[in-house]
């Protein structure tokens, strides 16, 4: 295989996990807290080749020798944690935080990261023994409380209220029950790892208490949860549709490129029979 083939079959796979991220970036269009991915690509290895026989008598002023690449690789895919746009749902148990730092906090039991985040306020109620209830996301893991506790209640409740620091007030024919959501302020967003499920953590080994605070007290007020609303994806479609087709005809390019190579090669075969 000559080095026009390596060369556009080592872009062709790393644009292929380029499409995987579109692929992924779009179907996650309408998933509530979805942070979309980019893609971004760098050069692969260079080969420095010198054909210079006698430097010192072809008084050459560019670089000596041809460097020859072997294509392009797949750098990195960062988190675009932008906060995305805000809907009304009106349902009792949807939040959303206006403020872009504040992360809600989700038990994870089957991790080396037992709590991990999300800004997705889509929650629901999970049988929690014959008379109560608790409070899960959309996996049916734990909504946990500023106690890092689950929040469970009697099933028999009335109403549900939700308040701009997050405490929420349950009516029961008893009277009235108060639990407080666990928020997270992250100072830097884009250092969290996603970890599948709309569900985000720190990377291990890095010094977090530098890099999040748990709300309390006043700091609460912060946070500016809003009830009955959903932060939708952040995902561009028109941008996303367009880094495909882009993506899609580079992938035709090296393909197209390797054609030609084998065509030229048989023209070769052919000169030598």
């Amino acid at each position: 295989m000559n080095r026009t083939m390596i060369t556009a079959a080592n872009t062709m796979g790393q644009l292929q996990q380029q499409l995987d991220v579109i692929g992924h970036n779009l179907s996650n269009t309408n998933t509530p807290g979805y942070k979309a991915r980019d893609a971004s690509f760098n050069d692969m290895l260079y080969q420095q080749v010198n054909n210079q026989e006698d430097k010192g008598t072809e008084k050459r002023l560019t670089p000596a020798g041809i460097r020859q690449g072997t294509g392009a690789y797949l750098d990195q895919t960062s988190l675009n944690m932008t906060q995305g746009a805000f809907q009304n749902t009106d349902k009792l148990l949807d939040v959303a935080a206006s403020n872009p730092n504040v992360y809600f906090q989700v038990a994870v039991n089957d991790s080396q990261q037992p709590v991990q985040y999300t800004r997705d306020g889509s929650f629901h109620l999970s049988p929690e023994g014959p008379n109560d209830v608790k409070l899960v996301n959309g996996s049916g893991q734990d909504v946990l409380g500023e106690n890092g506790q689950a929040i469970i209640f009697n099933n028999a409740f009335k109403d549900i209220q939700i308040d701009g620091s997050g405490t929420i007030t349950v009516t029961t024919n008893t009277g009235v029950d108060q639990f407080t959501l666990g928020l997270t302020n992250v100072q830097k967003p884009q250092v969290l790892e996603a970890k599948g499920e709309n569900l985000f953590a720190f990377p291990a080994g890095m010094n977090q208490p530098n890099m999040f605070t748990d709300l309390t007290g006043k700091a609460r007020e912060t946070a500016g949860v809003e009830q009955g609303k959903l932060e939708q994806s952040n995902v561009d479609l028109s941008k996303e549709l367009t880094d495909m087709s882009i993506a899609q005809r580079a992938y035709q390019f090296n393909s197209r490129s390797i054609s030609i190579a084998d065509q030229m090669m048989g023209l070769v075969n052919g000169i030598r029979a």
